[in-house]
C-alpha cells in the first residue's frame, strides 16, 4: 500500500495506539474518526512541501484501519475552523476521535498555536484571528469523545515566530517561541504526541521527520477504552 512508502515512524506509534484501543473498539458502537489537516502552502512562511504529503498519506493509513478520516489541505483560518466545526460536531460519548497536524505551529506567551495558511502574524495582536489555539481543538475532543488522540507533526522553522520575537517585548520571558509548550490533557483517555521533543527539539529542519513522543501513555489510553 502506498502509505508504506510514505509513513515511517508515524505509522509504528499510530499502529501501537490503534492496537492498544482496537479490541475495545470491536466491542462498542463508537465510530473511529479523523480530521487530517496538512498545511504546505504558505502565504508568508513559505513552502513545505512534505505537510501535505504527509497528511495525505496519514489519510490513506487510517482508511486502511477504518476510520471515517476528513483530509483538509491547504486551508485558512476561517477554513480550519469550519472544519474543526464538523469534525466536533460528528463525536459522540462512545467514539474515537483522532486529530493530526503537519504545517507551522508555536507558542506565544506558553500557549500553543496552530498556524494557517494566511497568516502573516505582524504583531502578537494577529496570533487569535490568524491561528488556532491549540488547547480548543484538545478541550472539544475530550469534552466529546471517549478516547482522544492528538497527533502533531509541527515545523519548528517557522519564520512567523521569528518575527513576532522581533515584535513582542520580552520574548525572552515568554514570547513567540519556535514549537510547541508541553500539552496539559484533562481525561485518562487522551493522548498527545509530536513528531519529536517539543520545545527542546525545536532547532530539527522542518523536512526531516523525527518519531513520536508521546505525551500521555498507551497503556491509560488502553485503560480508558475498555471502560
Amino acid at each position: 500500500m502506498k502509505w508504506r512508502t510514505k509513513l515511517t515512524s508515524w505509522v509504528f506509534s499510530a499502529l501501537i495506539v490503534l492496537l492498544a484501543v482496537g479490541h475495545a473498539l470491536a466491542e462498542e458502537d463508537g465510530k473511529r474518526l479523523a480530521l487530517i489537516v496538512g498545511m504546505s502552502n504558505y502565504v508568508v512562511a513559505g513552502i513545505l512541501p512534505n505537510a501535505s504529503r504527509d497528511a495525505e498519506a496519514f489519510k490513506t493509513f487510517l482508511d486502511d484501519q477504518g476510520f471515517e478520516a476528513d483530509l483538509v489541505l491547504n486551508t485558512n483560518r476561517r477554513g480550519l475552523a469550519e472544519a474543526l466545526a464538523r469534525f466536533s460536531r460528528k463525536i459522540g460519548p462512545k467514539d474515537v476521535a483522532l486529530f493530526y497536524y503537519a504545517g507551522h505551529g508555536m507558542q506565544l506567551h506558553g500557549d500553543n498555536f496552530l498556524v494557517a495558511t494566511d497568516a502573516r502574524l505582524e504583531s502578537e495582536f494577529d496570533v487569535p484571528a490568524e491561528t488556532m489555539a491549540l488547547s480548543e481543538i484538545v478541550n472539544a475532543l475530550e469534552k466529546r469523545a471517549k478516547i482522544s488522540l492528538i497527533f502533531l507533526d509541527a515545523c519548528r522553522n517557522n519564520p512567523l515566530a521569528d518575527r513576532l520575537n522581533r515584535e513582542v517585548e520580552g520574548a525572552s520571558r515568554g514570547g513567540a517561541i519556535r514549537g510547541l509548550a508541553p500539552i496539559d490533557t484533562q481525561g485518562a483517555g487522551t493522548l498527545v504526541a509530536f513528531a519529536a521533543e517539543s520545545v527542546q527539539a525545536r532547532k530539527r529542519h522542518c523536512a526531516a521527520k523525527g518519531s513520536i513522543r508521546a505525551r500521555q501513555t498507551v497503556p491509560s489510553v488502553a485503560r480508558r477504552a475498555g471502560r
